[in-house]
C-alpha cells in the first residue's frame, strides 16, 4: 500500500520556531562519553517500545472493526515509509521551524486522502501534540503486532544457513502452526554462521538447533568436565 501526500504547505519551512518539544527531532544524547551513550540509547529506545505500545493500543481500542484496524495497520506502515523516502515530508514533521499546527494540518489531510477513518486522523493529531512524531515508526511496528496478536497470529522467525525453499518454508510453517496451536506469520532469514540446522525465535522464546548452537554447548560442556 502506498501513500498519498498532501502537498506541503507554502512557506511552512520558513516560519517561526515554535514550542516543539525536542522529542519531534531524532536524534540521540549528546554530551556524553560512548558508554554512556550506548546505555542512554537503550533506556530511550526501551522506553520508546513502551510508550508506543500504549499508543498503539489506544489507537486500536477505538477502531470500530477488525477489518478498519487492517486498513489502519498497512496506512501507518507506508505513512512512515513516506517519512524515510520523502525529503520535504521528512522535514515537515522534523523542522523545529515548522509550527505544530501545519504538522496536524498535513497528517489529517493526508489520512483523509487515504481514506482513513476520522479516529486515525484524530490519533495522528494527538501524536504530534504530545510531541510524539519521531515515534511514529515504533508506534506502527507496535500497532502490527497488537493487532496480529488480537487476531491470534503468532509471528516467528527461523533463521538458516542457507535460504529455505518455498517447500521448505511451507513445512515449517506447518510444524510451527501445529505447535503453537496458532496461526503463525513466518519470517525466514539467512546466517551462514549458523553452519547448519536452524534458529526458532517464536514470540520471545528461542530454540537454537543450529549446529553453531550444538557445538558451543558442546564446548561449554567439555570445559565443565
Amino acid at each position: 500500500m502506498g501513500v498519498v501526500l498532501s502537498p506541503i504547505p507554502n512557506g511552512s519551512r520558513d516560519l517561526a520556531l515554535d514550542s516543539t518539544s525536542p522529542r519531534d527531532t531524532p536524534g540521540g544524547p549528546d554530551g556524553v562519553g560512548e558508554g554512556g551513550a550506548r546505555a542512554a540509547r537503550s533506556a530511550m529506545a526501551m522506553k520508546d517500545r513502551k510508550l508506543a505500545s500504549r499508543y498503539a493500543r489506544a489507537l486500536l481500542d477505538s477502531l470500530p472493526d477488525p477489518a478498519a484496524a487492517e486498513k489502519a495497520d498497512g496506512f501507518l506502515h507506508a505513512l512512515c515509509a513516506a517519512l524515510e523516502e520523502s525529503p520535504d515530508f521528512h522535514g515537515v514533521m522534523f523542522d523545529p521551524a515548522v509550527p505544530r499546527p501545519i504538522r496536524r494540518q498535513v497528517l489529517r489531510s493526508i489520512a483523509e486522502q487515504n481514506g482513513m477513518s476520522h479516529q486515525v486522523g484524530n490519533f495522528l493529531v494527538t501524536v504530534v501534540d504530545h510531541g510524539r512524531t519521531g515515534s511514529l515508526p515504533a508506534i506502527a511496528a507496535a500497532f502490527h503486532e497488537e493487532r496480529e496478536a488480537r487476531l491470534g497470529i503468532v509471528p516467528a522467525e527461523v533463521t538458516t544457513a542457507w535460504p529455505l525453499t518455498e517447500e521448505l518454508k511451507q513445512r515449517t510453517l506447518a510444524v510451527l502452526e501445529k505447535m503453537t496451536g496458532s496461526k503463525v506469520r513466518l519470517t525466514t532469514l539467512v546466517d551462514p554462521g549458523l553452519i547448519g540446522g536452524a534458529l526458532t525465535r517464536i514470540g520471545s522464546e528461542v530454540h537454537d538447533g543450529s549446529l553453531r548452537g550444538q557445538l558451543e554447548r558442546l564446548r561449554h560442556r567439555m570445559m565443565q568436565e
